[in-house]
């Protein structure tokens, strides 16, 4: 079993000048042993291989499949156009949910590394958190907002709709759709300089690999940056959205429900709006199955920077794997329960087949003429 756990103090290391430098721990993949907690949930075999199945495997698979599938949720969408309201925050959702997806797997890239060379997958896990780590929240908290917005939009065009197109117009959504990650990004910025590296000599491999260690910056404000980061931006990203998309849904389906009930009572036929319904429940299902664990793991298991323990480390792991899932479900959802989305799809899939069909006939034709 690979050994991500190391740590190197700075009082032991002689700087260039030969003085020795003072009050710094240098982590490596992480996870500082002299900071370990003892835990009686899992033993460091389990947690090991728990953490090396969601790292190395879990997380890559299923943002490979994200990718894909916010890439064609784009596509799509944009074959749509952008007369509704609805498709330009349903294109900017993809959009941060394809940078997640994009962002996580270099964030995990020690994970393959290490099979080749451990010293280097140290230096790779050090730039990939202190440069990564925070910034990839940005994508994830813009996403969250996103859902938000879609729950209320949604909700003004059942309750009030002929008030909802003035209230959220095609430019008032643009304006919120560029909104959203400048002011996730801002509110995040305090956390980007709160790590660092440095160049030290590793003497398990006697080779220097790059350590994390936390900025002077990070060291002065620490009392006001981590309650700020791991309870108010926690709390006001994730939690209140849950909160508000749950609080919208719910209203939403008791509306609709009662619709189609009044509707078939006064038609004496079965509603048509069953798909509808069954789409609203099934994406607030998934949202609320992912977000509510996040929001759980996070409330007991406080997250940090650097992890004092490997068993906190993997409890990220699992938050990070479900916040893959979210980011990756939107596409199986539009394609089984969109028949709009089915069809441009399909249609997308036999145009790219026929000039790719197209193409090979010609290259073929060049090639026997020569």
């Amino acid at each position: 079993m690979f050994n991500y756990s190391y740590a190197i103090d700075t009082a032991s290391i002689a700087s260039n000048d030969g003085n020795f430098q003072n009050n710094h721990i240098f982590y490596i993949n992480n996870v500082c042993i002299s900071c370990t907690q003892s835990n009686g949930l899992l033993d460091t075999h389990t947690i090991e291989v728990l953490r090396i199945l969601t790292n190395c495997f879990m997380v890559n698979i299923i943002c490979v499949f994200g990718i894909v599938g916010n890439c064609i949720n784009i596509a799509v969408l944009c074959q749509h156009g952008f007369r509704e309201t609805t498709n330009i925050i349903l294109v900017s959702l993809s959009v941060s949910d394809l940078l997640y997806c994009l962002v996580v797997p270099v964030t995990k890239i020690r994970c393959v590394i290490m099979f080749f060379s451990e010293a280097m997958s140290i230096t790779a896990h050090t730039f990939g958190t202190v440069y990564l780590f925070m910034p990839k929240f940005v994508c994830l908290a813009s996403s969250f907002t996103y859902v938000s917005i879609i729950a209320v939009e949604r909700f003004f065009a059942v309750f009030f709709p002929f008030r909802v197109t003035k209230i959220f117009s095609r430019q008032t959504m643009k304006v919120l759709v560029v909104s959203v990650p400048m002011f996730t990004a801002t509110s995040l910025i305090p956390t980007f300089f709160a790590l660092t590296y440095e160049w030290v000599l590793d003497p398990r491999y006697n080779i220097t690999v790059a350590a994390m260690r936390y900025t002077e910056f990070y060291v002065a404000y620490q009392s006001f940056i981590d309650p700020y980061t791991w309870v108010g931006l926690s709390n006001g990203f994730c939690a209140s959205s849950l909160l508000v998309v749950v609080s919208c849904c719910i209203a939403i389906g008791i509306k609709l429900i009662r619709a189609v009930v009044k509707r078939q009572e006064m038609t004496g036929r079965a509603a048509t709006n069953d798909k509808a319904v069954k789409m609203l429940v099934t994406v607030c299902v998934v949202y609320i199955a992912i977000a509510i664990p996040i929001v759980t793991l996070y409330s007991y298991y406080q997250p940090a920077f650097i992890f004092t323990s490997t068993l906190y480390e993997l409890v990220e792991s699992i938050a990070v794997l479900l916040s893959c899932i979210n980011a990756s479900a939107n596409f199986v959802i539009y394609v089984t329960m969109s028949e709009k989305f089915a069809n441009t799809y399909r249609r997308l899939l036999s145009c790219s087949g026929g000039m790719f069909r197209r193409g090979s006939k010609g290259y073929t034709s060049n090639t026997i003429s020569r």
